[in-house]
């Protein structure tokens, strides 16, 4: 949309009740111009009107301000306002934001007549610098709120807008002073990742490598990602902010048990990142468990997960603020934290799908090289997605002047583990991001929508919808009655997914549902029901069949034959309180898909243990 699109369409919104914060957001601000009779007034007005342009111009999208219009009100009628356009000439206005801001800002001006009053609209473009008011004040738009810009946060925007990358300035360093191990390593991953040209290069000649791979400056010499990659203990010692500390904890209040000091880091980053994976992998709590051929692994903290956090900590960290990296491992939750908060074209709830704006472009390119670290995104899809396959909550994410990355403990849920590898779930979305979100929502929560869920995926709610839309036609989820014609209706499991997820869910199902009903009459005709039976009827896999019998017995409706065996392919139920001479019909079921042979069209179930 156009600004005046945009700023018609705002008006539009206004009704009785009006609260300009329900439709402020991080595009739009409304302003109100003052009553006469205060000479200072009018000063006071555009000073803080120059403050708001600038604001806009420091944000990433620009923005647009809407003069005539009260921030609270009753009534429609209330609201609008207007402005005295014979006072209040827009060509002035738009001078007078040119000259109070530096440099100097440009608004595109508008009239528009609402309600038969006049309305003056300023279209804030992009900025390409960083702006500040001619009196030195420096903002910024963040969510719906105008901020003070200042420390690591403006030098961060400069930096971004201005082209500088601390990582790629020089080094005090000779090419000497470069460790040979760290050298191997990198070549050795570079060859893991089908670049043998390079890694040959980096072992025969490493400024050339380093030219090639723009970790040498203009001059010639390393420049400061070269240091940090692939420096030894004396090239560290230039990085004034260098070090790492790593502690463990029994719980999360318990004494700390200190594993790394920053004094103990004297390794660069490409053997430095392997030590600390090896460290707190160490303390990782995991079990095992086999569905049909393939071995899957329940651990507290992912490694890919691990990988992830670390090295953002490293290659996003602002290196001229104070600290260094800290790593704090418990039971509970891992907590990595680091000097500097994000820059200001980033934002806490948007990670996920907003384009990477790395603080150290040079730096965080090589890792990415090197695949220690994604340089798309930040890594974070892969860190949601690593805990979300063990249907474990997604990590809480803290801005500040340290950025903080919190992930749950817990081994995760091996219900949840095998349902996604169970023919119920479309290999298509077995590892979406989205996906696994949702269900693991649904994990702890009846039902959900696209307005409640759209935070933890990081959408808005429209996006968020057609993402239950694609669930709800894999048959993962169906809209309750009640709400199917809402555009955004509420979302429950399916029957078929609940069965399958029986144990991960927080919460009681027991309500007899349409496929515990056709269960229910085939036992009646029948007089008994199998693993096999089920499968047939309801076309699901081994341990969705199981976990639905289970839950029939649970719940007393149905029990062990008494000619059965209590466990195995071989296994009938009978009804409850049926006479013993149905319940003593011989068995007749046959071996099922439950032995150890593949099952043609979907996963099995481990041998003999069903039951």
């Amino acid at each position: 949309m156009t600004v005046r699109e945009e700023a018609e369409s705002a008006l539009a919104e206004i009704g009785d009740g009006w609260d300009a914060d329900s439709l402020g957001g991080t595009r739009l601000d409304f302003k109100q111009t003052p009553p006469s009779g205060d000479r200072r007034a009018p000063e006071k007005f555009l000073k803080d009107l120059a403050e708001s342009v600038v604001c806009f111009a420091n944000a990433q999208n620009g923005g647009i301000l809407i003069i005539g219009v009260k921030d609270k009100a009753a009534t429609r009628s209330e609201a609008i306002v207007g402005v005295d356009t014979t006072k209040w000439l827009i060509n002035d206005i738009v001078n007078n934001m040119h000259a109070r801001t530096s440099p100097s800002i440009t608004v595109h001006p508008h009239t528009l007549i609402v309600d038969g009053k006049s309305i003056l609209v300023l279209g804030v473009p992009d900025g390409s610098d960083v702006y500040s008011t001619t009196e030195g004040f420096y903002k910024i738009r963040l969510n719906d709120r105008c901020v003070a810009l200042e420390g690591e946060q403006l030098r961060g925007l400069r930096a971004i807008r201005q082209g500088r990358d601390w990582s790629a300035e020089p080094a005090s360093i000779e090419w000497s002073q470069l460790s040979r191990a760290a050298i191997e390593r990198g070549a050795q991953l570079l060859s893991l990742n089908g670049n043998d040209e390079l890694a040959s290069i980096a072992l025969s000649d490493f400024p050339a490598f380093a030219k090639a791979t723009e970790l040498a400056t203009a001059n010639g010499g390393p420049n400061r990602a070269a240091v940090l990659l692939y420096g030894n203990p004396e090239a560290l010692k230039t990085i004034f902010q260098w070090g790492v500390s790593v502690q463990s904890r029994p719980s999360l209040g318990g004494d700390p048990r200190i594993l790394m000091r920053r004094d103990d880091t004297s390794l660069p980053l490409v053997l430095l990142l392997d030590q600390l994976l090896t460290t707190v992998g160490s303390l990782a709590r995991s079990q095992f468990i086999r569905v049909g051929a393939e071995q899957i692994e329940l651990v507290d903290y992912p490694r890919d997960a691990l990988r992830e956090v670390i090295a953002n900590a490293f290659a996003h960290r602002d290196w001229e603020a104070t600290g260094v990296v800290e790593i704090i491992h418990s039971p509970e939750e891992l907590v990595v934290t680091s000097p500097g908060g994000l820059l200001p074209s980033l934002r806490v709830d948007r990670l996920l799908h907003d384009a990477a704006s790395p603080r150290n472009p040079k730096l965080a390119g090589h890792m990415a090289r090197l695949r220690l670290a994604e340089m798309s995104g930040l890594g974070f899809d892969r860190i949601f997605r690593s805990v979300a396959l063990l249907g474990k909550e997604p990590p809480a994410l803290e801005d500040g002047p340290r950025f903080r990355v919190a992930l749950i403990g817990g081994a995760g849920d091996e219900a949840f583990a095998r349902f996604l590898r169970s023919s119920a779930m479309p290999d298509a979305l077995a590892t979406d991001v989205d996906v696994l979100t949702v269900l693991t929502a649904l994990r702890h929560n009846r039902s959900v929508n696209a307005d409640t869920v759209s935070t933890r995926l990081q959408r808005n709610p429209n996006d968020t919808q057609r993402i239950l839309i694609r669930m709800h036609t894999a048959e993962l989820i169906q809209p309750t009655k009640s709400t199917t014609r809402r555009a955004h209706p509420n979302y429950l499991l399916s029957s078929r997914t609940i069965a399958g997820l029986r144990s991960a869910l927080t919460y009681r199902t027991d309500s007899i549902d349409a496929d515990d009903e056709k269960l229910l009459r085939h036992l009646k005709r029948h007089d008994r029901i199998s693993n096999e039976d089920v499968r047939n009827y309801l076309d699901c896999d081994v341990v969705t069949a199981r976990n639905r019998l289970t839950r029939l017995r649970t719940r007393k409706l149905i029990d062990f034959a008494p000619d059965s065996p209590r466990r195995g392919p071989m296994v009938v139920y009978v009804a409850t309180g049926l006479n013993a001479t149905t319940a003593a019909k011989p068995t007749t079921a046959a071996p099922t898909a439950e032995d150890s042979t593949p099952r043609p069209g979907g996963p099995v179930g481990e041998p003999n243990t069903l039951f």
